[in-house]
């Protein structure tokens, strides 16, 4: 994994180290708005977390997981969200993102995201994306809208939820 540069936004490489930092963010209610799980409880949850996913591969060897944590080129001392990419065999990746709550409607979002989908192509292979989004989310629906995806039919996957929606690009 490297670190991506874009025209606003500079994403590093998801490390143990940043916990303290991302913990505060990751309190903010309303990023559970849309997910199934709630804040860590505690910074030490977080830094184990983290210590599992630096790993950058699944216990199995099967997936490998790369995760970004997103800042701004001209302040890159305060976190404003993660990206992440499940890369499967078959150059396939299950991709997500979040967040908080002052950054979003301002396009980092679409940009880091952009960003990634471009380097997972690159440098790991994935010609197909997925991701899985609440029906209700209309933000998340209109940006994945925004870099191609689009609705499908969730033919063989048993994980979603009667109100998850399935996109593919």
């Amino acid at each position: 994994m490297q670190t991506l540069r874009t025209e606003h936004l500079l994403l590093e490489p998801l490390r143990r180290e940043h916990a303290p930092a991302m913990f505060p963010l990751l309190q903010d209610p309303t990023l559970y708005t849309w997910v199934d799980h709630g804040p860590p409880p505690l910074l030490e949850h977080l830094d184990g977390r983290y210590a599992r996913l630096q790993q950058r591969r699944s216990p199995d060897g099967r997936e490998q997981w790369l995760n970004w944590i997103v800042f701004a080129l001209q302040a890159p001392a305060q976190p404003m969200g993660v990206v992440q990419a499940t890369v499967l065999a078959g150059g396939r990746a299950w991709v997500a993102y979040e967040f908080a709550a002052p950054y979003r409607g301002r396009g980092h979002a679409r940009e880091a995201v952009q960003a990634m989908l471009a380097e997972l192509a690159a440098s790991f292979g994935v010609q197909r994306f997925q991701a899985t989004v609440e029906a209700q989310n209309q933000r998340s629906i209109h940006l994945l809208q925004r870099l191609g995806f689009h609705e499908a039919a969730p033919e063989g996957i048993t994980t979603l939820t009667p109100t998850e929606r399935l996109y593919l690009r």
